[in-house]
């Protein structure tokens, strides 16, 4: 397999999920739906330059987690059978890639809101709810896709081993309620990353003694040979 999808499917799902967990924490919890006028405005004002940096590291995942899962598909495509599926599985990425997107959009969009005096309460307030419910049903349907299909995938033909298939079919049916899906897929991820690593750094460690061969053992047998 080529070296380069080792490498993203490993190290690259790593880097995704700490600018997954960064975006999280940069920024606090947005107002609830029921939140009040004045509750939203003062939120997001004092908070402006989290939810900008929120914002930014939300754009770099997407960026970095984009070239991840499909550097996955390539990873588990090697089974052929598993072409389909996987395809599908990306467009549930892509899916949740949007609702990421979007959150990020509405972010900058109060942030800088936050600071404008002709954007009124009740439009942040407004702006507010669309930030807490919009993206929900992209959430839901884009990592449940992509873990149900994936998991799938694993279970049935292989690629990695089974009981990361099972855990992404659980994270993916769990995913379906929309609360969960970003910490269903980041989880996965990490899960797969570390697996990668520590397979791939096993299967090393295996051939490095039948493929290194030492020059002077080659030597010393060629001149201990009977001539003819």
């Amino acid at each position: 397999m080529d070296i380069a999808v080792k490498r993203w499917v490993g190290y690259g799902g790593l880097v995704f999920f700490v600018l997954v967990v960064a975006a999280t924490f940069v920024a606090p919890n947005q107002p609830n739906t029921n939140a009040t006028v004045a509750k939203v405005v003062s939120s997001y004002h004092q908070n402006r330059g989290a939810y900008f940096a929120s914002a930014y590291i939300i754009v770099v995942a997407i960026i970095v987690g984009l070239t991840y899962f499909w550097y996955l598909r390539e990873y588990l495509a090697q089974v052929p059978a598993n072409r389909r599926l996987l395809t599908v599985a990306f467009a549930g990425a892509i899916l949740f890639a949007m609702s990421g997107a979007v959150s990020a959009g509405f972010n900058f969009a109060l942030a800088d809101g936050s600071n404008k005096s002709h954007l009124t309460g009740s439009s942040m307030q407004a702006l507010n709810l669309l930030n807490n419910d919009f993206g929900l049903p992209m959430v839901a349907a884009g990592a449940a896709t992509f873990l149900l299909l994936t998991g799938l995938v694993i279970v049935r033909n292989g690629g990695l081993p089974v009981w990361l298939g099972w855990v992404a079919i659980v994270f993916g049916v769990i995913s379906v309620t929309g609360f969960v899906g970003p910490a269903g897929i980041g989880l996965w991820v990490l899960l797969t990353s570390i697996t990668v690593i520590v397979l791939g750094r096993r299967t090393q460690s295996t051939s490095a003694p039948a493929s290194t061969a030492r020059p002077d053992d080659a030597v010393s047998a060629e001149r201990q040979a009977p001539l003819r």
